[in-house]
């Protein structure tokens, strides 16, 4: 059994529970190129439930998610389901990974996606929230580095500046040009009118907690959410 993470939230959407679980280094390594079996323990232990952990590439495909469990290990970066018990999943090591909770017609949709700098730049919040087809959006995000540990250069971030506005500019903790990942999203979401609940701290600046791929960590910590019913 593995020790409680870092945050557990439960978002309400008509008759169902979006329940949204934040995991850390202390949960496991939640890379897909590791032992399967491991892998499959770990995520019953975080969540119950058949997953949906894409092969993530820093684009901007969704995939649709009909029955649980499908589309696992697929190549995109968000996952969009309507399927009580179907866990959605994002692993990063510095990336933005989001949850994402609607409703359409009456029914609750749920999306996961995970966001890099390139996807996030390329539009996958955008995407993930079309491929939703709903109406009062609210999104999660959870850890992911920030400003003062994600140094980045100097025309990238005038694109990012450009793109989002002067908030996503600042600077590391050691003084050098940086980009802050968690106002990239903020920015994003405000965008396409989504509410937006922070979870987000920076991965990089605690190794006990987190894996962090800029600190050269191997390991990849997960983000998983499923909609069930409320109770």
């Amino acid at each position: 059994m593995s020790t409680p993470s870092v945050s557990s939230l439960r978002l309400r959407i008509g008759d169902l529970v979006a329940h949204v679980r934040i995991g850390s280094r202390r949960d496991g390594d939640f890379h897909l190129e590791g032992d399967p079996v491991a892998l499959a323990h770990r995520q019953q232990s975080f969540m119950p439930g058949r997953w949906t952990q894409l092969d993530e590439v820093h684009g901007t495909c969704v995939m649709r998610v009909e029955r649980a469990g499908q589309h696992d290990a697929a190549v995109a970066d968000a996952a969009v389901t309507e399927v009580p018990g179907a866990v959605l999943s994002v692993w990063v090591g510095d990336c933005a990974p989001m949850v994402l909770v609607g409703e359409r017609d009456g029914v609750a949709v749920l999306a996961a996606l995970h966001a890099g700098w390139r996807g996030a730049l390329d539009g996958i919040v955008a995407a993930t929230v079309s491929a939703m087809r709903a109406r009062d959006v609210t999104a999660v995000l959870g850890p992911c580095i920030h400003g003062c540990c994600n140094e980045f250069g100097a025309d990238l971030l005038d694109e990012f500046e450009r793109r989002f506005g002067p908030a996503v500019r600042t600077t590391t903790s050691w003084g050098t040009p940086s980009l802050h990942l968690p106002a990239v999203v903020a920015a994003a979401c405000d965008e396409l009118g989504v509410a937006l609940v922070d979870r987000s701290v920076c991965t990089r600046c605690d190794p006990s907690r987190w894996f962090s791929h800029r600190r050269g960590d191997l390991g990849r910590q997960v983000v998983a959410a499923c909609l069930m019913a409320a109770g």
